[in-house]
């Protein structure tokens, strides 16, 4: 409802006085209430909807500050959550850092020992270097003097190996390995009338009991020549009787050869019989020199060549 124009008037009660006077009669006020009534009413409906309004307006107001209040009340549950968890991952930061600060001691106590160990091996291997150059030095003398006493031996050899072959020739004995502990004794220089014909037997050395596999030609006495070679053990005597068994075999045999006057090695050709302890070494082996058994004692006294073993 639009606000009235109403002014209240001034009156003048002298005016009214005076004019009451001069008519008679009595003095009367005009009020003018009905536009002083719409007037208040007008008044009071505005006052009304400025209240309403306003009512209106706190209620709205109020609803605003509920929401924001629960918003703020979320807000601040999920800031003290959060804070409640980065205080834990806080903690286990500190655990985490205090583990590490012995970890990073005890790594530090176990470099400190192995700097400690390293410069002991640095030491060490210091200490081999100088060693190796000085072993290194005494190598390469030793190699020359090595290689100086080889070049000798093998120009030893190549002499003694010339010698062997003139020697095999001169007496008529030769001894050949077949293969593993087999042995061939071939014997020329027997026939006149063909001095080198061979007469041959294989003798198996791979046991103690000796065993003759083939004899060429056959001697009617070889199981009595094996079994006092098995018995004796001298192996020396058992060449020299075969080779006198073969010449048995021969009409018109030749006279003494330089074989016939061997003495023999004597106790140095003998082998052990079994099973009593082994002195010696059992050398009848693949090599064309090593073709006799022998102890340690007998090797400078084999008579047959003067290097039978290398």
């Amino acid at each position: 409802m639009p606000p009235s124009n109403y002014l209240p008037r001034q009156i003048s009660l002298q005016a009214i006085l005076d004019e009451s006077s001069a008519n008679s009669t009595s003095p009367s006020i005009d009020l003018q209430w009905e536009p002083f009534q719409r007037h208040v009413e007008s008044f009071l409906n505005a006052i009304d909807s400025y209240t309403q309004a306003a009512k209106t307006e706190i209620a709205a107001r109020a609803t605003d500050h509920v929401n924001l209040m629960r918003d703020l009340k979320a807000d601040k549950d999920e800031k003290e959550r959060q804070i409640h968890l980065e205080r834990e991952k806080e903690g286990e930061m500190l655990a985490t850092l205090e583990s590490e600060r012995h970890t990073l001691t005890d790594l530090t106590s176990s470099l400190n020992r192995l700097q400690t160990s390293l410069q002991k091996v640095k030491d060490q291997s210091s200490s081999l270097d100088k060693e190796i150059i000085h072993l290194r030095k005494g190598n390469t003398s030793e190699r020359t003097e090595k290689e100086r006493q080889q070049a000798r031996l093998n120009e030893m050899r190549k002499r003694d190996e010339d010698e062997l072959v003139e020697l095999e020739e001169s007496l008529g004995l030769r001894v050949q390995p077949i293969k593993r502990d087999i042995l061939m004794i071939r014997f020329t220089l027997l026939d006149p009338l063909d001095p080198h014909r061979e007469f041959s037997f294989l003798i198996d050395i791979s046991k103690q009991g000796y065993k003759v596999p083939n004899c060429d030609p056959p001697l009617p006495n070889l199981p009595e020549l094996l079994k006092q070679l098995n018995d004796d053990r001298d192996f020396f005597g058992f060449i020299k009787r075969a080779r006198k068994s073969f010449r048995a075999l021969i009409p018109n045999p030749t006279q003494s050869t330089k074989f016939d006057e061997l003495s023999g090695p004597g106790i140095g050709l003998r082998t052990p019989a079994p099973p009593t302890t082994l002195l010696g070494s059992r050398v009848l082996g693949a090599s064309l020199k090593e073709n006799v058994l022998i102890d340690a004692h007998g090797i400078e006294s084999l008579s047959l060549t003067s290097r039978i073993v290398k």
